[in-house]
């Protein structure tokens, strides 16, 4: 998968492809504007729900949309491994989508919208490019030295390729 818009609607698929074989709460997305969120929750049918999180906010057709597909906008968020500068640059090394996937689902996490095996979704350059089932945990597990309350990456559907 290559970076940017470009993959969005082939990753899309393959998330609703893996949300189709079951075992999974929800799908968490970064989406800044909130368009790959509406467009997620039209692929997944209302099989899982959607959490869709922004450091921004959302405008109001866009909130109505989402609420027609019962998407949980998360607006305003902060971002718990950015502030991390050590954690951050590790998750770097896998590129910036692994990073803000695992960022949203603390975040859904956090705010209680995010229980069960989710499936976390980010990208670069302006489209989705990664998606990763977790087992979520909120920032303040991230270092709980019981593993089973900490975060966990459990699948790599998609990961973009390093040029």
């Amino acid at each position: 998968m290559k970076p940017g818009a470009e993959s969005t609607a082939h990753l899309i698929g393959a998330i609703a492809e893996r949300v189709g074989e079951g075992g999974l709460a929800s799908v968490v997305v970064a989406s800044t504007k909130g368009e790959t969120a509406i467009k997620l929750a039209e692929a997944v049918k209302g099989a899982v729900g959607v959490v869709s999180v922004t450091e921004f906010t959302y405008d109001d057709e866009t909130k109505k949309s989402m609420k027609k597909l019962n998407v949980s906008p998360v607006e305003r968020a902060d971002l718990p491994i950015q502030d991390r500068r050590e954690m951050s640059e590790a998750l770097l090394l896998f590129g910036t989508g692994v990073k803000a996937a695992l960022e949203v689902a603390a975040i859904a996490a956090e705010k209680g919208l995010a229980k069960g095996n989710v499936v976390a979704v980010a990208g670069s350059r302006g489209g989705l490019d990664t998606a990763l089932v977790v087992k979520p945990s909120a920032p303040s597990n991230f270092s709980n030295p019981d593993p089973e309350k900490r975060m966990s990456v459990l699948e790599i559907i998609a990961m973009p390729l390093k040029a």
